[in-house]
């Protein structure tokens, strides 16, 4: 049952996840710790995240595709791979016991932490519309599956993830592989977001008010993106991961 504090804590840092995610992936990192805050419990708090993230996602994927920065031939199939992946990795994280998702928590934010701040992670070529050859299929393949498992299993920077290894690995341009991390992350979302409706551990009306408020920012960050860039998240983000590092911590002892 819900309550109004939960909604007055929940519902602003949804909408700042939003915009961040649209620009440079993590919104996670806020919107996750905003509902944990918020008093759900772990499993809870990611199923009603993915409701209010697929929300966003949404918006966010349309904002990028009506620009021109998805790829969808090569999106297409990302997508599928990825919401398969995210429904494996869903349907593995309602078998954990809370205790054991908290300690994962610990271990994977402080490596998050790391690329976060590591500025050549997003560096990128220039060239865009990179010619879609089989190896750049299977290795897209490849991340969209692994980040597909992530997203389900925990979630929190799979669009940062996802947008650093389309540059590293793939070797998109940062804009051309922010659109198709936005694509597999909307997929990431409805995969999982399936499972967990199927399993009645979604806060169904506190992941609407707050999916419309990440909407809004995640509207709002898009847009920002094409002008801006990603440089203006990394402080948020990294203030945010210490305050949900040392909440865990605390909850642990």
């Amino acid at each position: 049952m819900t309550n109004l504090a939960q909604f007055f804590i929940a519902c602003p840092l949804v909408f700042l996840a939003g915009f961040v995610d649209s620009i440079a992936g993590g919104g996670g990192l806020i919107s996750l710790p905003g509902y944990l805050i918020a008093g759900l419990p772990p499993v809870v708090a990611s199923a009603t995240n993915k409701l209010s993230a697929g929300m966003g996602a949404t918006v966010s994927f349309g904002n990028y595709f009506k620009n021109k920065l998805v790829n969808m031939k090569l999106a297409i199939p990302c997508i599928i791979v990825a919401m398969v992946f995210s429904s494996i990795g869903a349907k593995v994280q309602t078998m954990i016991p809370e205790y054991y998702l908290k300690i994962f928590m610990l271990i994977a934010l402080p490596v998050t932490l790391l690329f976060v701040l590591n500025k050549e992670s997003l560096k990128s070529k220039t060239i865009f519309n990179i010619k879609l050859s089989k190896k750049v299929y299977l290795q897209s393949f490849i991340v969209s599956a692994i980040m597909g498992f992530y997203d389900g299993i925990y979630g929190p920077a799979t669009g940062t993830f996802l947008l650093i290894f389309f540059v590293k690995i793939v070797g998109m341009n940062i804009k051309e592989a922010n659109g198709i991390a936005k694509a597999i992350n909307w997929g990431t979302n409805i995969g999982a977001l399936v499972l967990f409706m199927s399993s009645s551990v979604v806060v169904i009306s506190l992941g609407i008010v707050c999916g419309l408020f990440n909407m809004l920012g995640n509207y709002l960050g898009s847009s920002f993106f094409m002008k801006r860039g990603v440089d203006v998240v990394r402080p948020i983000m990294i203030i945010v991961m210490v305050i949900f590092m040392i909440r865990i911590v605390f909850e642990l002892l």
